[in-house]
C-alpha cells in the first residue's frame, strides 16, 4: 500500500489534536488548564481503542527508561509531600499516561506526515500570537511581552515551540517540496517571534537543533554544503534585515556584554546556591531535598531570590532527586537522543535542542519535553525490529534462490 493510500487512523488525529493544542497550555479554565481539558478525552478515547485492540502497539527503551524515572519521582512522595511536590508529580504521572498511549501506537509513513503538518500549524499558531503581542515588559526593556488568549507566557517556553516547526520546515526545504518558498518564509517568521521575545536561550535551542539536523541528519555531502550556505545567507538577512527592526534594548539583550553583566538573569546565583545547599549533606545528595523543594530552599535563603525554581533541569533534578533521579533522568535524556536512529533524526535533533532549553526551564511537567519525548519514542511502520528482520530475512532468502 503507497503512502498516498495509506489511511489515518483516530488515533493519529487525537495525537495531532494534542500537539496543535500545545501553545494553549498557559491558558486556564475553571476545570484546569486548556490543553489538560484536551488531553483528558485524547486518553480517554486511546484507551478505550487500546482495550479494544483497535492500534498496533510497541514498546522501547524510551518507555522503559521514562517509567523508572516517574515511579521515583512518586516513590519520592513518601518523604516529600507538600501541595507543590503533589500537584506536580500528579501531572507528571497523567503526562506519562499521555505519553505512552500516543507513542506505544505504531504510524504509517502517512499518519506521520500529518502529525508534521500539526507541527508547522503549531508553528503558525504561535507566529500569530508573537506578531499580535504588541505590550513590552517595561519602559526600559522592550522585550515583547507574549499573551495567548490573555495569558502571559514565558518567553523562553514559548520559544520552544518552535523546535519541531523549524526542523520539519528544513526537513522539507532539503526535500524540496513544491512549498519549499512557504517554508523559507515560515522560517523568517519563526526567527523574527524568537528574536521579539528577546530569549536568548531560545535562540540558542533553535540555532542549536538547526544546525545538528543539518550535521547528522543529512546524508548528501553536497546537500549540506548548499543549506551551510542557505544558512549562512539567511542568517545575514536577519542580522541586517530583520535585527535592525528590533528595539535597541532587545539587541542589547543578545551581546556577550550583557550577558556576563546580569549573570544569566540571575540564574547563576540560584544554581551556586542550590548545589551548596545540597552539596552540605550526603542524603541532600543521594536522594535530594524532595520535588520542587527549591520554593522553600529559596524561600529561606539569606539572600533574595526572585524565583522558587532552579531555571535549570539538572541543577533542579539535582536538587530535588539526588544523584539517583539525576542518574535515571539522564538515562531518559540518552534514550530519546538513540531511539531517533531507527526512525527520523530530526526527532533526535529536536531532543537536542530541548536540551539548550534545559539550561533555563525546569522539565517535571514542561510540555514541550513531553511531546518531543513522544516523538522520539514513536514507531513507524517499516522500522521496527521485526520489520528489519523480516527484511534481512527475505533478502538471504532471494541470495539462497
Amino acid at each position: 500500500m503507497t503512502a498516498s493510500k495509506e489511511k489515518i487512523s483516530l488515533d493519529c488525529m487525537m495525537a495531532c489534536m494534542y500537539f496543535i493544542c500545545l501553545p494553549l497550555t498557559i491558558v486556564t479554565t475553571p476545570f484546569g488548564s486548556m490543553l489538560k481539558l484536551v488531553t483528558m478525552p485524547t486518553v480517554a478515547v486511546l484507551s478505550v481503542r487500546l482495550l479494544m485492540g483497535k492500534s498496533k502497539i510497541s514498546f522501547n527503551y524510551v518507555h522503559f527508561t521514562y517509567f523508572l524515572y516517574v515511579l521515583y519521582t512518586v516513590i519520592q512522595l513518601a518523604f516529600y509531600n507538600e501541595e507543590v511536590s503533589v500537584t506536580t508529580t500528579t501531572d507528571m504521572v497523567l503526562g506519562f499516561l499521555t505519553f505512552i498511549l500516543i507513542s506505544m501506537r505504531v504510524y504509517n509513513k502517512r499518519e506521520i506526515e500529518l502529525i508534521e503538518w500539526a507541527w508547522l500549524l503549531v508553528g503558525a499558531i504561535c507566529i500569530i500570537m508573537a506578531f499580535s503581542s504588541n505590550e513590552v515588559m517595561n519602559e526600559y526593556e522592550a522585550r515583547a511581552v507574549i499573551k495567548i488568549f490573555g495569558y502571559e507566557e514565558d518567553q523562553n517556553q514559548f520559544c520552544s515551540y518552535f523546535i519541531m516547526p523549524v526542523l520539519v520546515c528544513i526537513k522539507r526545504i532539503v526535500r524540496k517540496s513544491k512549498l519549499t518558498p512557504f517554508y523559507i518564509i515560515l522560517l523568517l517568521l519563526i526567527m523574527y517571534s524568537i528574536l521579539k521575545t528577546g530569549s536568548r536561550g531560545g535562540m540558542i535551542g533553535i540555532v542549536l537543533g538547526a544546525f545538528a539536523y543539518i550535521m547528522i541528519g543529512i546524508k548528501s555531502v553536497r546537500t549540506k554544503i548548499a543549506i551551510g550556505f542557505s544558512t549562512v545567507l539567511l542568517g545575514i538577512i536577519i542580522v541586517t534585515v530583520v535585527f535592525p527592526l528590533l528595539p535597541e534594548s532587545v539587541q542589547e539583550r543578545y551581546s556577550v556584554e550583557r550577558v556576563a553583566e546580569d549573570k544569566g538573569s540571575g540564574r547563576f546565583d540560584i544554581w551556586e546556591y542550590l548545589l551548596e545547599y545540597t552539596l552540605e549533606k550526603p542524603e541532600r545528595i543521594i536522594k535530594g531535598s524532595g520535588v520542587l523543594s527549591s520554593y522553600e530552599i529559596l524561600d529561606s535563603a539569606p539572600k533574595t531570590f526572585q524565583n522558587g525554581v532552579a531555571h535549570n533541569t539538572f541543577i533542579q533534578v539535582f536538587s530535588d532527586q539526588g544523584l539517583l533521579g539525576l542518574l535515571l533522568f539522564v538515562l531518559v535524556m540518552i534514550a530519546c537522543l538513540m531511539r531517533p536512529k531507527s526512525t527520523d533524526k530530526l526527532y533526535a535533533c529536536a531532543f537536542l535542542a530541548l536540551m539548550a532549553f534545559s539550561m533555563s526551564l525546569t522539565f517535571y511537567v514542561f510540555k514541550p519535553y513531553i511531546n518531543i519525548m513522544i516523538m522520539c519514542a514513536i514507531s513507524i511502520e517499516g522500522t521496527l525490529p521485526e520489520d528489519r528482520l523480516k527484511r534481512h530475512t527475505e533478502k538471504r532468502g532471494a541470495l539462497s534462490v
